[in-house]
């Protein structure tokens, strides 16, 4: 349809598409529609909108051609880890005891690992495979940062409008600390992006944070103060997975930056 447009332009008509579709499907229904629409705005973009997805060249810039195995060691300790290490930090200062898995955890272990990596890969390609690489005009750094803010923008209207998501806590400290959270992700992800060429170790790590999480607060994690724990300190985007993705973020940069010099 329009074939000529710049990455500026494709970058907008992503934006304004994918967020009116969260805007438009807060709700139980639209839940699942809402988790895959990533990979439906893309499609629709590729195929009808700038007909790039009509050639292998177009397909290749999603970054799917590569695995960038090489980083999934990093990816799983800088995702799996920090979740890992957030959940002992709760234990060890009293919010929460640390009890054996029950006996569901291995059939909610297979669910995981059958949709999760469908829903991660559906919200990967389109942030990191499509979405990113159309704005890295503005630089490395900031084109992370901008996919974060739509990130957390696409997220806004199910966390405010429906009880299915980061519910438990007071909406005044949930909101800020899932905003923060977000945008660092942004940068770790974005970053593995970057430096592997490829979006899989990006939906690697989506999936391993939002599976580790999952795991350790239905099966490991015992409170009274859900909310404290659960959307406060640790859980999915907690102050201390805050704090220790962004500790990921900093020593990743700062080795990225040794190894220039």
């Amino acid at each position: 349809m329009f074939v000529n447009l710049s990455d500026r332009a494709t970058a907008i008509t992503f934006i304004v598409l994918v967020l009116a579709v969260s805007a438009g499907t807060a709700t139980v229904a639209g839940g699942l529609l809402l988790a895959l629409s990533p990979l439906l705005v893309t499609l629709v973009m590729m195929l009808a909108v700038t007909r790039e997805g009509h050639s292998r060249a177009g397909w290749r810039r999603l970054g799917l051609a590569r695995l960038g195995v090489r980083s999934w060691t990093l990816v799983l300790l800088t995702t799996t880890g920090v979740s890992v290490v957030a959940t002992g930090a709760v234990a060890a200062a009293g919010f929460a005891r640390l009890t054996l898995p029950d006996g569901a955890w291995a059939t909610d272990l297979l669910a995981l690992c059958v949709t999760g990596p469908l829903l991660a890969f559906a919200e990967e390609l389109g942030w990191r495979g499509y979405l990113q690489p159309r704005l890295r005009f503005l630089g490395e750094r900031a084109a992370r940062l901008a996919v974060g803010v739509v990130w957390v923008a696409w997220h806004v209207p199910y966390i405010v409008f429906t009880p299915y998501y980061h519910a438990d806590g007071s909406l005044w400290l949930v909101l800020p600390l899932f905003a923060a959270s977000v945008l660092v992700f942004s940068l770790l992800f974005g970053r593995f992006r970057d430096d592997t060429g490829s979006v899989w170790p990006a939906v690697l790590a989506h999936f391993a944070h939002n599976a580790t999480f999952a795991m350790l607060g239905a099966h490991v994690i015992t409170t009274d103060r859900p909310a404290l724990v659960d959307e406060y300190l640790a859980g999915d985007t907690g102050l201390f997975v805050l704090l220790g993705t962004a500790a990921c973020v900093a020593v990743l940069a700062v080795s990225r930056s040794s190894a220039r010099r």
